[in-house]
This record gives C-alpha cells, structure tokens and sequence, in this order.
C-alpha cells in the first residue's frame, strides 16, 4: 500500500495541470531529496518520469519563444536521482549546447563523466563543445584522450586527439599521447594506424616549430626565408629535423613546412571570424532540422 501510494504522489507532481502552463513547459523542478522521498524508495521510476517531462520540454515546437531555463535543473535532478542514465547525459547535453547554453551543456556532460565511466560519447560530446563552441582545442584534445580511453571507443578518436592538440599548440602532447598508445598496440592493424598518426603529430610538432623559427627570421631581415637551411644559418634552429615520413621537409609559398613525400598537414586554428561563421552556420542547420521535423 505504500508503495502504490509513493508512486501515486509521484505522478501527480509530475502532471502539472496543463491549462495553468504553456505547452509541455516545466514551472518547478523539486529538490532531489524532497522527490527521493515522495518516490517510497524507487527514485530511478522517478527520475524515468521527469525524463518523460524533459523529452516533451525538448521536443516542443514552440521551445524557442518559451525559453530553456528549466531544462538543466530537469536533467541534473533526473541525474540525481538516476545517476546511471546516460541517455540524459549524451541528449541533454548536445541540446543544451545547441542551445548556446554552453556552461550547462559541459556541467552535464562531465557530470556524466563521472557517473558512466563506461560510455565513451560523453566525454566525446564534451571535446566537441570545447572545440566547436569555445574553440579550445587544447580543452578538447584532453576530453578526446578521456573518451578514447572508454571501453569500445573507436579507433580514430586518437586522430582527434592528434588533431586538437596540434590546434591548440600542443604537439609535444599529441606525439607523446600517440606513442603511449602505439607501444601498447595489440595487433598489427592498430600499430600501423597509430605509426602513420604519430609520424603525422611529429611533422606537425617539427612543422610549428620551424614556420616560428621562420616568423623570426621575417621579422629580423624583412623579408621570409625561401629554405630552411636559411633557418639553421641564422642560429634559428641547431638543425633540420627528418621527416618521419622518409622525405624532407621544406617551406611552400605560403611559408607551411611540408614534407616531400606526404602533403598533408592539419588546418590551422581558425580565426574568430571563421568560429563565428561556423557557429552560425550550426544554427542555421539545427533551426532547419528542427522546422522538418514540424
């Protein structure tokens, strides 16, 4: 009987009477403790029945003229109560973000960090608010770390650990990261991925180096080296390092230090213009998504 009544207490504190509310908007979300209680001992059916409430706050049409100032209290409460649930974590935190409620989105997401040390996406989601949305890419190089070292993480997460530390003037990081991992490879398969990322984090270290060493050498004589031997010459650097891809390097026209035998080198960072034009073009996207579900 007290069971039957605690569940009961429960649902009706979550249906609000609707004609005194905007559509599938939430008025008041309960302190953990006090829904713990009422809940007789089953909080995860509670937190399942704010759930319930959260994805209607979410998936409302009208969402952008009402607001979203209840949707973290909702999923941190829900998280509270059902601290495994790492559906809310992954769903509420890209909503959040999307949102531009960046703080919240990340305050979610290493909640859940915490809580599900077996989901790899969190973390993962994490890295992404740190690169796309705050364009911290040292930020996001660490969360990819954290994320590629979760039970069933795939593979290339290493390459977008690569990849942000690069960004974020972190090279030496990325190439001792990628050598960890590869001396621990498993299989062949693993070790000539992780070889081919780590010699790429190598020509990207030796490569910041030297385009630094060659803005010193603009800025002392006018005018920009045409040859890195230029570089070595003007004490600028005590030697050339190999390319570990078997080539050599050498400075394109745009001053980017290649090597002779693979073209590629990761983008540089982009400029606060460019992350603003992403940033709407996110936007952009996200209200067309939403207006073809409507």
């Amino acid at each position: 009987m007290a069971v039957a009544l605690g569940l009961l207490m429960v649902v009706a504190a979550s249906r609000i009477e609707v004609a005194q509310q905007r559509p599938y908007d939430i008025l008041y979300v309960p302190r953990p403790a006090a829904l713990r209680l009422g809940s007789v001992g089953h909080p995860t059916l509670a937190a399942n029945l704010w759930w319930l409430k959260a994805v209607q706050y979410m998936g409302e049409p009208r969402a952008a003229e009402r607001g979203w100032d209840r949707l973290f209290p909702a999923l941190d409460l829900i998280t509270d109560l059902d601290p495994q649930h790492g559906y809310v974590y992954q769903v509420g935190g890209n909503v959040l973000a999307s949102e531009g409620r960046v703080g919240e989105s990340n305050a979610l997401l290493e909640k859940g960090v915490r809580n599900v040390p077996d989901r790899y996406i969190i973390p993962f989601h994490r890295a992404v608010n740190a690169f796309l949305y705050e364009g911290d890419y040292a930020a996001a190089a660490r969360w990819f770390e954290v994320a590629s070292r979760r039970p069933n993480a795939p593979a290339h997460l290493a390459e977008y650990v690569s990849a942000m530390y690069v960004k974020g003037d972190a090279p030496e990081a990325a190439v001792r990261f990628l050598t960890h991992l590869y001396e621990r490879a498993e299989d062949d398969e693993s070790r000539k991925a992780l070889r081919k990322q780590l010699d790429q984090a190598v020509l990207e270290r030796d490569a910041a180096l030297l385009e630094d060493a060659a803005h010193v050498f603009e800025g002392r004589h006018g005018f920009p080296p045409v040859a890195l031997a230029q570089l070595e010459h003007d004490g600028l650097v005590t030697g050339i390092p190999p390319d570990p891809f078997g080539g050599s390097y050498f400075l394109d026209p745009d001053g980017r230090v290649r090597s002779s035998v693979s073209a590629r080198r990761l983008a540089p960072p982009p400029t606060k213009d460019e992350q603003r034009a992403l940033l709407r073009r996110q936007q952009l996207m996200i209200h067309s998504a939403e207006g073809s579900v409507r």
